[in-house]
């Protein structure tokens, strides 16, 4: 008994320790430091939001205002936090009735909206010319509001000079639902000398769904979603711009979604699908990059044009994406180019070395749905651009249209089911060859292969043909099947669904090579066409197609039985004897006098067993010399080795 009361004891006491360290550490929990989200330090101060209210006076602003704790954070020491609790339910919107003062504490200060209940909307109607927030400082976070009805020239939010700012989970240029435009002239300006800065991020976000938590919902302004201006190295990710919130319809942005003008080293999106921004439904552009001074931006893995799916098209008029005055060395990469009003991708203006690669235009997310730009999908009209290893296809017009310029590669693409030409070169449709390829325009007007067979046997796909071009030049020839002839312009022209593979050829001092070229595990029907590809870059319009057909497997050489080799024969004429050749529906046979390369004295072409009598003698005293070869249905055919014999 008494044992059974200490052991009740006992228990009672192990209860109690683990229900209070239970308690501990939720508490503890619920006390957690709050740190900066990129630097990992805590906050020096915390200021308050209490009220809505607003002074327009920087000297007396009031107490618990807005404008109060950015004054706050600006004159003290150290990083800073400003977070609001202010009574009421729902959003609570603060209208500022005047410019609220710039962020100017290198230490960063954390604006942090999402602390309480809800986002909290900032309206500044009655500011004059001004940004929403304007930053002039670094190492801030902008998180969980509302910015919208900023008038003139004014931005949601403008970055001066400022580097190492995040902005995460804000909604920007619309209401507070994210449903309806609430007029503000763009909604994030990163200007001159910012640098480093993140919109966006990938916490709590939920790809192909509404946009959620580090989500910027950039949408419904006068002008731009985002501009970076002659700024270096920010990211963009993670957000919307130009849909509303739920990524389902557009909510407009007036001019580009995305604008990067003489800037360097941007990147917007990234590898993973939570790094995906989804910018569609724009008025003018979705994503532009301009200006000489624009170089070694990455815009990587987003879904322009689409809903946030990317298995609809959102509507609007905006072109995908257009690099223009002057850019250089941007990258187009494993993005979805999709449901645009105007041309996927145009590169023009002067635009050089744009790496376009892995992108899928004209198709949903998955790469099997049609969903075309409406126009066509990608034109070039600038020089040494690469459109390499992309899925382009379905569009009324042409896949990929060359207006102008030289050194545009286009290899290793599928391109497949457009209206018009897989690749038009020069817009006036089919370009025929000409001879010595002497002719000058768009990528020179390379001459394309010419393809006289493509035949299968066994899955090695085995293709010939012929190119005419500039003398002594080496081309890449780059050969892809298609389910049928594509018969735009009363042509037999081919487009390439399916990459086959690649071969290297030099033209001779007449501009001619033929080529003869196999592949394994190769695709065994419809048509094969070609591209050519000169040093310089220049791609060739598509070729004429050649249907793939089944060829017979080569036959085995032939092995002699008798005469022996070197024998003496009694027998005149003698009777010639050779093994069955596999795959041989005729032999040839051939008798020469006195060598090899003698006289001709006896063939025949039709042989049909693996025995044979010439009808004539022979001359006595003479060695001949013999040889069978073995050939198939389709003309193929395989030598024995020469025996001799000598008639006595």
């Amino acid at each position: 008994m008494k044992l059974l009361k200490v052991v009740s004891t006992l228990l009672s006491v192990l209860f109690a320790v683990a229900l209070s360290l239970t308690i501990a550490s939720a508490a503890n929990e619920h006390h957690k430091p709050v740190v900066h989200p990129l630097l990992g330090i805590e906050p020096v101060h915390t200021y308050v939001v209490t009220t809505t209210n607003d002074r327009p006076d920087n000297n007396n602003p009031g107490n618990g205002t807005f404008r109060w704790a950015i004054l706050q954070a600006n004159s003290s020491a150290g990083f800073d936090r400003i977070i609001f609790d202010i009574p009421g339910s729902g959003v609570q919107t603060i209208k500022a009735k005047d410019d609220l003062p710039e962020i100017k504490d290198n230490a960063g200060v954390w604006i942090d909206g999402k602390a309480g209940d809800d986002r909290i909307e900032i309206d500044g109607a009655q500011t004059s010319n001004h940004h929403g927030l304007a930053v002039e400082s670094n190492n801030n976070v902008i998180q969980g509001l509302v910015i919208n009805n900023v008038p003139d020239g004014g931005t949601a939010i403008g970055l001066w000079q400022s580097s190492n700012n995040l902005i995460i989970g804000n909604y920007l240029g619309t209401n507070p639902g994210g449903t309806v435009s609430r007029s503000t002239h763009s909604g994030i300006w990163i200007g001159p000398g910012s640098n480093n800065n993140i919109v966006g991020g990938t916490n709590g976000v939920t790809p192909g769904s509404a946009c959620t938590g580090d989500c910027n919902l950039l949408s419904g302004n006068r002008s731009h979603g985002i501009v970076i201006d002659h700024a270096s190295n920010n990211k963009v990710i993670g957000n919307f711009i130009g849909l509303n919130a739920s990524g389902t319809a557009a909510l407009q942005n007036g001019d580009d979604g995305v604008l990067l003008g003489n800037a360097v080293g941007n990147t917007v999106g990234g590898a993973t699908p939570a790094e995906r921004n989804v910018i569609s439904g724009n008025r003018t552009i979705n994503v532009e990059i301009g200006d000489t001074g624009s170089k070694r931006n990455l815009i990587q893995g987003n879904y322009i044009g689409t809903n946030s799916a990317g298995n609809a098209a959102i509507g609007g008029p905006a072109a995908g994406i257009v690099v223009d005055n002057k850019a250089t060395d941007n990258t187009l990469d494993s993005n979805v180019i999709s449901g645009n009003g105007g041309t996927g991708i145009l590169v023009f203006l002067g635009a050089t070395r744009t790496l376009i690669q892995y992108n899928i235009i004209g198709y949903t997310a998955d790469g099997n749905g049609s969903l075309r730009n409406n126009g066509n999908g990608v034109i070039l009209n600038a020089s040494n651009n690469q459109f390499l290893s992309n899925k382009l296809g379905n569009h009324p017009n042409d896949g990929i249209r060359v207006k102008a310029g030289t050194g545009n590669t286009i290899r290793m693409n599928s391109i497949h089911n457009n209206g018009k030409l897989g690749i038009n070169i020069a817009v006036d449709g089919f370009t025929p060859n000409d001879p010595g390829d002497a002719d000058n325009g768009p990528n020179t007007l390379q001459n394309f292969p010419v393809v006289t067979q493509a035949g299968t046997n066994n899955g090695t796909l085995t293709i010939k043909g012929n190119l005419n071009s500039r003398p002594n030049a080496r081309f890449a020839l780059d050969f892809y099947q298609n389910p049928a002839c594509d018969n735009t312009y009363f042509r037999n022209v081919g487009e390439g669904k399916t990459y086959v593979g690649s071969l290297d050829v030099t033209t001779n001092g007449s501009g001619n090579v033929s080529f003869s070229t196999s592949f394994g595990n190769a695709p065994t029907t419809g048509i094969i066409s070609a591209t050519a590809t000169d040093a310089a870059g220049n791609t060739s319009e598509f070729s004429t197609c050649a249907a793939i057909v089944g060829i017979e497997p080569a036959p085995t050489p032939p092995q002699l039985l008798s005469p022996d080799n070197g024998g003496i024969v009694a027998q005149n004429p003698p009777l010639l004897d050779w093994n069955p050749s596999a795959n041989a529906v005729r032999y040839t046979v051939m008798v020469r006098q006195d060598g090899t390369k003698g006289v001709k004295v006896h063939a025949n072409k039709n042989v049909l067993t693996d025995q044979y009598t010439p009808p004539s003698p022979f001359a006595t005293g003479h060695t001949y010399y013999w040889r069978v070869s073995a050939c198939n249905a389709s003309k193929v055919c395989a030598k024995s080795a020469w025996f001799s014999f000598t008639i006595q």
